[in-house]
């Protein structure tokens, strides 16, 4: 089998006005959420009884089939609901957008964080505040143009604007809460936080309590966006001087191809003194390190000593930084 070596430079705007973030990394490999692409009337007719969406219209059973923000489901939904009432005045665009949005302010919780699923799961980590993925902060933004009445939400109604608002409100408060604090120092944030606890947590077995670079750059550019009191001004400048410092330089990573050049069968770290400055995925908490796992969960420093499945089908190094906070 002929093996084709191509060097991955991948960079991506980042803005919040956009329907969601986008994020640049070495490699994207989550699939969009049925929402993204389905007819209006796939969409209305898919909405759960409790006003969410989930990932995959096609699944009926287990944690995936219960109401999701997992890749970009259900804030999606809304958002195209809302454009189509705008445009054409759909009375059931409308009652399916403002139950999706209740939906949302239902599914936070108390202390202003967002799982990645709604309800009792039987995979623990579904119930985490995810950050992963950009998820909360995607229904963030959404929450935050419909309590302006933004866009395609001007025709909102004012109760449902200020519920928004304090949503906002309550999600920046947990932002702050969850800022890893490393001996006296704020740092960043974890992929997800354990919601009781609030410190970052595991997910998947190859996801493992760290420091996440990736997600953590887009947190703070949603902060950028509020009102800049003395607590979000520390919180920006600490995650800022903590990617800076964290900062990889000298490296590139190569993806291997297999023969026909479409599938990536294995990706690997290369001295380049040329290269731009890049970041690992995840970091260890106290050390800063960075560290990969594969599917036994055991930490490794090299991304060479996981298996060649999880290096080839996981996005362990990014430019986040530079595309979405011009650190170079």
């Amino acid at each position: 089998m002929n093996k084709i070596l191509k060097s991955v430079k991948v960079f991506a705007s980042i803005t919040l006005a956009t329907i969601m973030v986008f994020s640049a990394s070495i490699a994207a490999f989550a699939a969009d959420a049925s929402g993204v692409t389905a007819s209006i009337s796939d969409i209305i007719k898919n909405q759960n009884s409790d006003g969410g969406w989930k990932k995959d219209y096609k699944t009926t059973s287990g944690d995936w089939a219960k109401s999701t923000i997992d890749n970009k489901a259900t804030y999606t939904e809304i958002r195209r609901l809302a454009a189509d009432y705008k445009e054409k005045g759909t009375a059931k665009s409308k009652e399916a957008c403002l139950n999706g949005i209740n939906f949302l302010l239902k599914m936070q919780y108390p202390n202003g964080g967002w799982p990645q699923i709604y309800g009792t799961t039987s995979e623990e980590y579904h119930m985490y505040i995810t950050y992963n993925d950009d998820g909360m902060i995607n229904v963030m933004i959404l929450l935050d143009d419909i309590s302006k009445k933004s866009g395609d939400f001007s025709w909102v109604d004012d109760g449902t604007a200020k519920k928004c608002t304090g949503a906002v409100t309550k999600g920046v408060d947990c932002i702050l809460k969850t800022q890893v604090n490393v001996n006296g120092t704020l740092t960043v944030w974890g992929q997800q936080h354990n919601q009781n606890t609030l410190k970052p947590a595991e997910a998947r077995a190859y996801e493992v309590p760290s420091l996440c670079a990736k997600e953590s750059v887009n947190i703070v550019k949603f902060l950028q966006t509020r009102n800049q009191t003395p607590e979000i001004q520390n919180s920006i400048n600490a995650a800022i001087a903590w990617l800076k410092n964290v900062k990889i330089s000298g490296i590139k990573v190569d993806k291997i191809y297999d023969s026909t050049g479409k599938k990536v069968i294995d990706a690997k770290v290369a001295a380049d003194p040329s290269a731009p400055a890049i970041w690992a995925r995840f970091y260890e908490i106290g050390t800063n390190k960075p560290i990969f796992a594969g599917r036994d969960s055991k930490v490794k420093y090299n991304l060479a000593d996981i298996e060649q499945e999880r290096r080839a089908g996981y996005s362990w190094y990014g430019y986040w930084a530079t595309t979405g906070l011009d650190i170079r």
